[in-house]
């Protein structure tokens, strides 16, 4: 089961003590206490070989070092080295309130979560030695998205699971019966020399009972394009639209990505099966996955 919320506790380092020290200079005793060191930091950072946040299930509080007190003859105590957390591709970071405080969507991407505490000034030049500053405190919820191209959508035992094994050339659970597909699933395609990732996502349910909720579609979040499917001959254009207005139901911000619609399992039809609107397929078969496939591919492109 995929993890892919979380919330965590941050503590950055305090900031080391100044120094208090003296040392005799023309019968005189003159501080000389060096200043401390700098607390060390929490950044986030992307981690290509994480793919939840399981991680955190166990261990959600995080506290970096204290910066080191400075000592005599002026000498600078140690900053803290930073604490990195690394979190998979596709996190959102927010804060208590829910609002996106960091959207780590490259390979690359980093976040500065707290600060360190500012170290104390040592006794030099001055009658008594500063303490180091407290470091920054907050609690940050950790919101992962997977990041993918393509989503499959669809009511149950429409043949989404076969579409993404027909697309991605892979082998995932397959049945004859409602809601193989229990937790989102994903698979790579490649079609002339590019790679795009499908996300396979569990069934829609016709009927949600009261309280009950789809939190799966927070998924699409970064998907470019969803593929609709529906094995239904006669109210194909219904159901998608009652599929398509759920998503959107859900966020808002869905209806501007592009859908696509697709008629599966025509093999229990005939072949040469119209509908308008529709892309006809047998995922099973491999019927129109070709026309598919240079569809899906140009769409992409021209993102």
């Amino acid at each position: 089961m995929i993890v892919d919320f979380i919330r965590v506790h941050l503590k950055a380092g305090k900031g080391g003590g100044g120094g208090f020290s003296f040392a005799r200079y023309r019968n005189k005793l003159v501080g000389n206490g060096g200043d401390g060191g700098k607390g060390g930091d929490i950044i986030f950072k992307v981690n290509l070989n994480l793919y939840d946040l399981s991680k955190f299930k166990y261990r959600r509080k995080f506290v970096a070092q204290d910066g080191e007190r400075g000592s005599s003859s002026l000498k600078k105590g140690k900053d803290a080295p930073p604490l990195f957390i690394d979190v998979p591709l596709g996190t959102l970071i927010k804060d208590t309130q829910g609002r996106i405080v960091a959207d780590l969507a490259s390979s690359s991407a980093t976040f500065l979560a707290v600060r360190g505490g500012k170290p104390g000034k040592g006794n030099y030049k001055r009658k008594s030695a500063e303490e180091g500053k407290e470091g920054q405190q907050r609690e940050l919820i950790l919101d992962y998205r997977i990041p993918s191209d393509i989503a499959i959508l669809g009511f149950p035992n429409v043949g989404k699971t076969s579409l993404l094994n027909s697309l991605s050339g892979k082998e995932f659970k397959v049945g004859d019966w409602p809601f193989t597909t229990v937790h989102c699933q994903w698979g790579v395609w490649e079609y002339k020399f590019r790679q795009f990732t499908i996300l396979d996502t569990p069934p829609l349910k016709k009927k949600l009972t009261s309280g009950e909720g789809e939190d799966f579609l927070k998924h699409l979040f970064r998907v470019k394009l969803i593929l609709i499917v529906t094995d239904n001959f006669k109210d194909g254009k219904k159901e998608v639209e009652a599929v398509r207005e759920r998503v959107v139901k859900f966020d808002s911000r869905y209806k501007d990505k592009k859908f696509f619609y697709l008629l599966n399992k025509i093999d229990k039809i005939n072949r040469d099966f119209k509908m308008r609107g529709f892309l006809p397929i047998s995922a099973k078969k491999g019927w129109g996955i070709d026309k598919l496939k240079e569809r899906l591919y140009e769409a992409l492109s021209a993102n």
